[in-house]
């Protein structure tokens, strides 16, 4: 064999395994990323996961944070942030506000119990109905007859069977609130203790 002849035989095979590397090369960049390849892959599960723990972290805290804002008497323009339980009884309370400020009267106002309260429409369940000792400002209790109460005082033995259906986030200063409004509202034509002005939030 020509010298000629050798040297043409060894650059073709160089040329041969050199483009058989290229050829893997290619291959191996051109494979499809895994989320691709295998939609159910890691990326997706760790995105299924972190939800599921949200909504287990949800409702295990059993509350819709921030879902009412109240202003208590018709002078205070200050917006209270109410916490609502996630069970049946607030979601049908919270089914007939609006997000549109509304006007809600209290016609009921006991000094030494430490509520005011007024009855509600709704057809409600006594699934979640408990048996309540004790009872911090701020508490919002509905009743099997449809009574909803807000507790402004602390009952330390109140012993009633109603379902928990929110509370005030802020109660520092609730029972002086209430009691000014109710203060303020003596003279009301008709017949309303206390007067809230109340929007839905979520």
């Amino acid at each position: 064999m020509s010298i000629k002849k050798f040297l043409l035989t060894i650059i073709m095979c160089i040329s041969v395994v050199s483009m058989a590397g290229c050829g893997n090369s290619e291959k191996y960049a051109e494979a499809p990323p895994e989320d691709v390849v295998n939609p159910e892959g890691a990326d997706n599960n760790n995105s299924t996961d972190n939800s599921t723990d949200n909504n287990a972290n949800k409702e295990n805290s059993g509350v819709i944070s921030g879902a009412v804002t109240a202003k208590i008497g018709l002078n205070d323009d200050t917006g209270y942030i109410i916490d609502m339980y996630n069970n049946a009884a607030s979601e049908t309370i919270l089914g007939y506000l609006s997000e549109e400020e509304m006007r809600f009267p209290a016609y009921t106002y006991e000094e030494d119990g430490g509520y005011v309260a007024q009855d509600i429409r709704g057809s409600y369940t006594r699934d979640g109905e408990k048996e309540i000792s004790q009872i911090k400002a701020g508490g919002l209790y509905l009743f099997s007859d449809g009574q909803l109460r807000l507790y402004f005082k602390d009952v330390p033995d109140a012993s009633i069977t109603a379902v928990p259906v929110g509370y005030f986030q802020n109660t520092d200063n609730i029972t002086e609130l209430v009691q000014n409004a109710y203060k303020e509202n003596r003279d009301d034509s008709w017949g309303v203790e206390v007067y809230f002005l109340i929007t839905k939030n979520i």
